[in-house]
């Protein structure tokens, strides 16, 4: 560790930059940090001059890192977190916190969790910026390069050392229907189904909300039962849903959405095997000490209890 050199480094430096990188412009850093947008160009002048690298280059939608600036980006976010927590203390204050959380969910989890989360946010901690994603390529990668702060979905078969993950509700996959859909007078099987039109939504993991899962000597449902309209929008899907004859294969959870004038709900399925899905928090142990991870993990706990349990 070279103390000299750390010595010659300003933190608001640091902290601008990190900013810049987020925002890729100079007038929403400033906006951001509180500061006229002249003050950040002199604080990225200094900052080229101490780096020896442009670090930004301008285009016609804001400002584009350089590579030497894209390889900087994990460790500084990791360095700014670790030196936020010297003056987080014991007595953390979500309605002082300002910073940004990202959270990456399935779809359903998605549609679920996000509105009452946000109601939370907006009533305790004002100064968290949420960003939510239903479509990260790579989540493990993301949680460990700090890009994400958690992670709400189907259990991961196997986690690599470092991540921490908990079990947050256990159901099965499910036939939804509209609310007057014929199968909704009557216990039915397998077979029964064929007679109506296959919904399929394009989502990661579908595979696993298949009630009926393909059996030894008899083919796969998706080869005797083809979908009839696909989707990757669950907003889409459920509208269709809503309107038509189609039954739809999805998580259980889904039931969670309908309320008493729903226009959809769960078929009654009778000799569907026994599926258990476990849905789980998932983060990594870089931010095992984090005040406001802590308080946005026990937040998301409490609040996923009452909506699931």
């Amino acid at each position: 560790m070279n103390l000299r050199q750390l010595a010659r480094v300003d933190l608001n430096l640091l902290v601008t930059l990190q900013v810049l990188l987020e925002e890729r412009s100079v007038s929403r850093a400033a906006l951001r940090l509180h500061l006229t947008q002249p003050a950040i160009s002199k604080t990225l002048a200094r900052l080229r001059e101490l780096l020896g690298d442009p670090l930004f280059q301008r285009a016609s939608r804001g400002l584009v890192p350089t590579p030497f600036a894209l390889g900087l980006a994990p460790a500084l976010r990791e360095w700014l977190e670790t030196a936020s927590q010297l003056f987080e203390g014991h007595d953390f204050d979500p309605a002082r916190y300002h910073g940004e959380i990202a959270i990456e969910a399935s779809e359903m989890l998605h549609l679920l969790v996000l509105p009452p989360l946000a109601q939370t946010l907006a009533q305790r901690a004002p100064g968290i910026t949420l960003k939510m994603h239903t479509q990260y390529h790579d989540q493990l990668h993301g949680l460990e390069q700090g890009e994400l702060d958690f992670v709400l979905n189907l259990e991961f078969s196997a986690l690599p050392p470092g991540f921490l993950s908990e079990v947050i509700h256990e159901d099965g996959p499910a036939l939804f229907a509209r609310a007057g859909h014929p199968l909704h007078r009557r216990r039915f099987r397998q077979e029964d189904l064929f007679r109506y039109p296959r919904l399929s939504l394009r989502m990661a993991d579908m595979e696993r909300f298949q009630l009926f899962q393909p059996r030894e000597g008899l083919p796969a449902l998706q080869q005797v039962w083809s979908a009839s309209c696909q989707t990757d929008n669950l907003g889409v899907a459920l509208g269709i849903l809503g309107r038509t004859d189609y039954i739809l294969p999805a998580a259980g959870i889904l039931s969670r959405l309908a309320s008493r004038n729903a226009a959809f709900k769960a078929l009654p399925v009778e000799g569907a095997p026994a599926v258990t899905l476990r849905y789980c928090l998932i983060s990594h142990q870089r931010t095992r000490q984090s005040a406001v991870h802590r308080w946005l993990r026990q937040t998301l706990v409490e609040l996923l209890g009452r909506l699931l349990g």
